[in-house]
C-alpha cells in the first residue's frame, strides 16, 4: 500500500512516526512522510521518502514572536501572541497539505491510507475523507474519554471514573466549539461539507482505528476499558541500526561520543537533565539552578541543552554536556532523570530504569508527570519558577532507593518498541485492507 504519515510538532512529535514509517516501509509498504520542513533531511536520512509541510517548527521560539511571548508576563499578551502564531502555522499547513495531496499539480497521489499525528488529526481526517481511503490516528498518550485519568494536566480529579469521563466530554465539546470554524474552514477548501459533531465523536461512531502509542503499564485499568476501540501497542522509537543515521555529522558524534564515555567511566552515575524542546529564556540562570541543586545533593550531572557545547563544564568537573544523546546507549548508565515531561524522554527514562522527576513547561508534559507521581515512579513540578532548592527536593525524592525499585519492575514490564511498532503496523494492514474510506 501507498501510505501517507503526516507528523506534525516537535522532535517528540515526528520520531515516533518515523519509527513506525521505517516499520511500515520494511513491510514492503510504499510510506510516504509529511514533516515539517525542519524535520525532512532527518526522514531522509533515515531512508524515507519525505515531504515538507507547514513552517520550521524549531525556529517558532527563536523568532521575534516567540522570544516575546517568552518574555511578557502579561497573561492576555501571552494568549494573543501565541494564538496569532497558530493562527500563522495553521495557514502555512493547510495550504501546504492542500496542494500535496489535493491540488491540480498534487505531488503525492495513488494514496491507498493515511496515518495522521495527533497535532494535525482533525485536518489529515479531511484529507483521507477527500482522497476516499481509511485514515488511522497514532497518539502519544490516553488524550480522549476514559476512566483512567482526567482532561486536566497534572491534577488527580477526585471521585469516581465517571468524573474523569465527564471532564473529557467538556474538553471535547470546548475544544470542537473553538476549533469547529477553522476545521470547517478548512473543510470548504477541500469541497466537502461541514461537520457537527466533534472528531472524537466521529472516529467513534465510525471506528476508525486509534493506536496508542505508549506503554499499558503506565495506565492500569486502560486496556481493560477501552480494549480493540483503541489498542495500546507500547511506545514507537528508531531501531538501534537507524539511530545512528539520524545522529548528523558522523565525526563529531564519534568525538562526543568518547568525551562522553571517558566522563562517565571517571565516577558516579550521573543524573541525566534535559528539558527537550521546551522554550527557556535564560539557559545560564536555568544552568545554574541545576549544578546548585546537583551539588547540594551530591550527585554529578548530565545536561542536554540547546546551544551548549559538548564537553565537560571547564569550571565544574562533576557536570558535562552534550547538546543531543541517544538515549538508548546513555541513560542505562545514568543513575535518575530530571526532565521536560515529553512521551518519548519519559519512555527512554522509565525504559533505562531512571527515577524520574518532570518538570514540565506545557502540553502533554504535565499528564506524564502526574502519572510518575501516581505510581510511585517520581515526582514533578512546573518548570516555570523552578529553584534550586525545589530541584534539591524532588533529587532526594527519586534519588529513594525504594524508587528505583518501584521504577525497575516497571521496566522490566515495557513493551519493546520493535514490538510495538509490528503491532501497529498490523493493525493499520488489517484495518486499511478491510475499510476503504472515512465518511464525514
Amino acid at each position: 500500500m501507498r501510505l501517507v504519515l503526516m507528523f506534525y510538532g516537535s522532535r517528540g512529535d515526528i520520531q515516533p512516526g518515523l519509527a513506525f514509517g521505517l516499520d511500515l516501509q520494511r513491510r514492503g509498504h510504499d510510506v510516504r512522510m509529511v514533516v515539517p520542513p525542519n524535520f525532512v533531511p532527518l526522514a531522509r536520512d533515515l531512508g524515507l521518502i519525505a515531504y515538507s509541510v507547514g513552517s520550521d517548527t524549531a525556529s517558532v521560539w527563536d523568532s521575534p514572536r516567540g522570544q516575546e511571548i517568552l518574555r511578557t508576563k502579561n497573561p492576555y499578551m501571552k494568549l494573543r501572541l501565541a494564538g496569532a502564531a497558530i493562527k500563522e502555522g495553521f495557514a502555512a499547513f493547510d495550504a501546504d497539505a492542500v496542494d500535496l495531496l489535493t491540488g491540480p499539480d498534487a505531488e503525492l497521489t495513488g494514496v491507498d491510507g493515511v496515518v495522521s499525528g495527533p497535532l494535525c488529526q482533525e485536518r489529515m481526517y479531511s484529507i483521507a475523507e477527500k482522497l476516499g481511503v481509511p485514515f488511522s490516528v497514532l497518539r502519544f498518550g490516553p488524550f480522549s474519554e476514559n476512566g483512567v485519568v482526567g482532561a486536566v494536566p497534572g491534577v488527580v480529579l477526585p471521585g469516581p471514573a465517571a468524573i474523569n469521563r465527564a471532564s473529557w466530554k467538556l474538553a471535547d465539546a470546548l475544544g470542537f466549539m473553538v476549533g469547529r470554524g477553522a476545521e470547517n474552514s478548512f473543510r470548504e477548501r477541500l469541497g466537502l461539507p461541514a461537520v457537527q459533531q466533534s472528531l472524537h465523536q466521529r472516529l467513534m461512531t465510525g471506528e476508525v482505528l486509534q493506536i496508542q502509542a505508549y506503554d499499558p503499564v503506565l495506565f492500569p485499568g486502560l486496556v481493560e476499558e477501552w480494549g480493540s476501540r483503541k489498542p495500546i501497542v507500547g511506545y514507537l522509537d528508531l531501531p538501534a541500526d537507524a539511530r545512528g543515521e539520524a545522529a548528523g555529522d558522523a565525526a563529531a558524534t564519534q568525538e562526543a561520543t568518547r568525551a562522553l564515555d571517558q566522563w562517565l567511566a571517571a565516577g558516579d552515575p550521573p543524573v541525566f537533565v534535559t528539558v527537550g524542546s521546551v522554550p527557556v529564556l535564560d539557559s545560564a540562570a536555568l544552568t545554574r539552578v541545576i549544578t546548585e541543586a546537583c551539588a547540594a545533593v551530591g550527585v554529578r550531572a548530565l545536561i542536554t541543552m540547546k546551544g551548549r557545547t559538548t564537553g565537560p563544564d571547564p569550571s565544574d568537573d562533576g557536570v558535562f554536556f552534550a547538546e543531543s544523546l541517544d538515549h538508548a546507549a546513555v541513560l542505562p548508565r545514568c543513575r535518575a532523570a530530571v526532565h521536560h515531561g515529553g512521551a518519548g524522554t519519559t519512555a527512554a527514562g522509565l525504559r533505562a530504569g531512571l527515577p524520574t522527576m518532570v518538570c514540565h513547561g506545557g502540553a502533554d508534559q504535565a499528564y506524564w508527570g502526574r502519572q510518575v507521581k501516581t505510581l510511585g515512579l517520581g515526582t514533578f513540578c512546573r518548570l516555570k519558577g523552578l529553584t534550586a532548592e525545589r530541584l534539591a527536593a524532588g533529587l532526594e525524592v527519586i534519588l529513594d532507593p525504594a524508587v528505583s525499585t518501584r521504577v525497575a519492575a516497571v521496566a522490566g514490564a515495557l513493551i519493546a518498541p520493535g514490538a510495538a511498532a509490528t503491532h501497529a503496523a498490523q493493525l493499520v494492514e488489517d484495518r486499511f485492507g478491510a475499510t476503504r474510506s472515512v465518511s464525514p
